[in-house]
């Protein structure tokens, strides 16, 4: 069952109003910032495809359920479960440092960290980068798959040969670089939680 069945569901077969009725419920709990009723009526139907949270929370209250209950037995539940990235769909998940320092996203959106692999050409370097030191405590681990990185981080310098690895809280200043002339260097990235 999808999402937006069950909401209909609900609506109709257990609160058993119509969705003019659930609206007027919803605007009698949330005032002027309740959801407008073309977005209810969007949402019932499956036409949007990302709901956002305020939404289904707001939905959740009127239903009077919890948004765990409102997704357990859907397919939404099932699919944050098992999250699958085909290489195909990765080409339109690139981010060019430069033409020598490319990433591919890897992970789901619907994930709270984010995995990229990074390719290097000889001499590819990334931009310097610094995760926001004030919100959460981020971290990056980098996993070395071909070559040697050459990874700054702060004042230090650390030299990753294939298979090596290397964690840091990543609000530190780093960037990363292919020392070498003529070898290519590629590695995975995880970055929890995920910052863009």
């Amino acid at each position: 069952m999808k999402l937006y069945e069950k909401i209909r569901h609900i609506r109709k077969n257990v609160l058993k109003i119509s969705l003019k009725d659930f609206h007027k419920k919803l605007t009698t709990i949330f005032g002027d910032n309740v959801l407008s009723y073309y977005t209810l009526c969007r949402l019932e139907k499956g036409h949007s495809e990302d709901i956002r949270i305020k939404s289904l929370y707001q939905i959740c209250t009127g239903l009077g359920i919890s948004l765990k209950e409102l997704r357990e037995g859907t397919e939404e539940e099932e699919s944050k479960i098992v999250n699958i990235i085909r290489a195909s769909d990765r080409v339109n998940n690139r981010y060019f440092y430069s033409e020598k320092a490319i990433a591919e996203i890897l992970s789901s959106r619907n994930i709270k960290f984010l995995t990229m692999e990074l390719d290097l050409l000889p001499g590819g370097v990334t931009k310097e980068e610094e995760d926001p030191v004030d919100v959460n405590r981020f971290e990056k681990q980098i996993i070395l798959l071909q070559g040697e990185i050459l990874c700054h981080i702060g004042s230090e310098n650390h030299l990753l040969r294939r298979d090596d690895s290397l964690s840091f809280a990543s609000n530190i200043p780093h960037h990363f670089e292919n020392p070498s002339e003529t070898a290519k260097a590629r590695c995975i990235i995880i970055q929890n939680p995920k910052s863009y």
